[in-house]
């Protein structure tokens, strides 16, 4: 069931934006160099995510974070970069990256891994919005552009090895959720995202995408959609919840193996919406409310990314 509400989850002020001081930010030019996929760079050791983050975006830096809450970022503006669309999860109009306003820049989280070989590797994962002299992040009804990069550890210091400035907008209110690893392979990670957004106060809506590390770039290779429905009001009408779990199974390939995802709810005949069509069609054979479980299996099909396969097991009691 492909959709995605036009409304994001979360109306707490204090979630998407950051409360300053009399502080007025500013931002620092920067070349081109910044969006280019292969660069040559290498970082001393030991490795600190915030300055690999300013190496790969040599703006200004600013940390206005307090006991309350982390807000650190890169302001920068790059007027001789060519301005791309990316594409937002939420399918809402989004303005080119790099922003004519400039951009802020924030780190996501640092990931570390170690292969079978014994090299030791990190990514990073970052998140651009519209630059706000105030800090701001508060454009509720667009995420935060995601950006991956991976430093290899060598005998010169932490090299980049793989570089995707920006992928995709998924979250709300600028802010993209943080990436979870995920192995799908002999020493093959990929990262999950999961994308939630709803109406305030819900129900909202979660989909599952995966990104991976192809051809020497990052880009968004699985989406699943309606694999969670929380929040909401009975009394409204809201009576079908549900969550999900994925897992890599064993497996022969030694590439991008399966994904199965396995959903667990409640429903409720009146309370439909948002189902999973090959769930719905059963829930109406059956009595008026209950439990399900629901698993699917996604397989890799090369350019295509993870595509669904049919025969998804449904069980309804």
């Amino acid at each position: 069931m492909r959709f995605l509400l036009p409304f994001l989850a979360g109306l707490l002020t204090a979630a998407g934006s950051y409360a300053q001081s009399d502080v007025v930010l500013k931002k620092k030019t920067v070349g081109d160099t910044v969006l280019l996929p292969a660069r040559d760079l290498v970082l001393p050791d030991p490795f600190h995510g915030e300055k690999a983050l300013e190496a790969l975006f040599p703006g200004r830096h600013y940390n206005l974070s307090t006991a309350a809450y982390k807000n650190e970022m890169i302001n920068w503006t790059c007027p001789t970069c060519k301005a791309v669309t990316y594409p937002d999860a939420n399918e809402d109009e989004v303005l080119p990256f790099p922003y004519k306003n400039g951009v802020a820049t924030r780190l996501i989280n640092t990931m570390d891994f170690q292969d079978s070989t014994g090299m030791q590797y990190k990514v990073i994962s970052f998140n651009h919005s519209e630059f706000e002299e105030d800090g701001f992040q508060t454009s509720r009804f667009t995420g935060g552009l995601l950006g991956l990069a991976k430093f290899v550890k060598t005998d010169a210091g932490w090299k980049l090895r793989m570089y995707a400035p920006a992928i995709k907008a998924y979250g709300a209110f600028s802010q993209c959720p943080t990436p979870k690893a995920l192995l799908i392979g002999q020493d093959q990670y990929a990262f999950v995202i999961k994308h939630s957004n709803g109406p305030g106060g819900g129900p909202f809506y979660s989909t599952l995408y995966m990104i991976a590390g192809i051809n020497g770039t990052y880009q968004q290779i699985m989406a699943a959609f309606a694999t969670e429905k929380s929040g909401g009001d009975p009394e409204e009408g809201d009576l079908s919840k549900w969550t999900s779990a994925y897992a890599v199974p064993a497996s022969d390939k030694k590439y991008f193996r399966d994904i199965v995802i396995t959903t667990k709810g409640n429903y409720d005949t009146a309370d439909l919406e948002g189902f999973p069509q090959e769930v719905a069609s059963q829930l109406k054979k059956s009595k008026k409310s209950g439990k399900f479980v629901m698993v699917q299996r996604y397989v890799y099909k090369g350019a295509k990314g993870y595509e669904l396969q049919p025969g998804i097991q449904v069980k309804v009691n």
